[in-house]
């Protein structure tokens, strides 16, 4: 995985394979102190002792379709090279809570990526989740919430929405990122 967004997108695959309803992304920087959290939390099915014992072994997976799960071990990978650590936590049949923070002082933390290009895929082939994604640098954010654009009466299964939500994403995130230009790290 070459960025966070790529990462989000494999651990919201896993969330929806879980039956999720809702997915949480959470982007959470703060640079007095260097660090960036990221988190994808979820209410699907959750997992037992055994399969969290497992989670970081890449000759495992929980898919009939293939013996191998690399998403949680490049994720660990990553953030462990950038100086950071991964924490999973989940019970089963109350969902899960993958954490991992990255040190942005650390010449191999992650760009942000395509996020606003994932996220507008993700609305739009899961019309059925509900998605919060928050990204915030200290005291500047952005949040975007599935049901709100819903009641708003943007339907994203029009074709010409997509782009225009995907662009919404990219400026709200350019502008938290321009707010703090002197801290922030993440590349958009």
């Amino acid at each position: 995985m070459i960025d966070l967004a790529m990462h989000m997108m494999d651990i919201v695959q896993n969330s929806l394979r879980a039956g999720a309803g809702r997915i949480d992304i959470d982007i959470i920087e703060n640079s007095a102190g260097h660090t960036l959290l990221f988190r994808v939390k979820d209410d699907g099915c959750g997992m037992d002792g055994e399969t969290m014992k497992k989670l970081d072994d890449p000759f495992f997976s929980t898919r009939t379709t293939r013996k191998i799960g690399l998403g949680v071990p490049f994720l660990k990978m990553t953030c462990e090279q950038a100086g950071g650590t991964l924490k999973v936590f989940s019970e089963e049949g109350a969902g899960s809570i993958v954490e991992a923070v990255y040190r942005t002082d650390h010449p191999d933390c992650l760009p942000l990526g395509d996020m606003g290009g994932y996220l507008a895929l993700l609305l739009r082939a899961n019309p059925e989740v509900r998605f919060r994604f928050i990204c915030r640098i200290d005291e500047a954010g952005f949040l975007l919430d599935s049901d709100e654009l819903k009641e708003q009466g943007i339907e994203l299964q029009y074709p010409q929405m997509l782009g225009a939500v995907r662009e919404y994403i990219r400026e709200n995130l350019r502008g938290v990122y321009d707010k703090q230009a002197s801290h922030g790290f993440l590349c958009m």
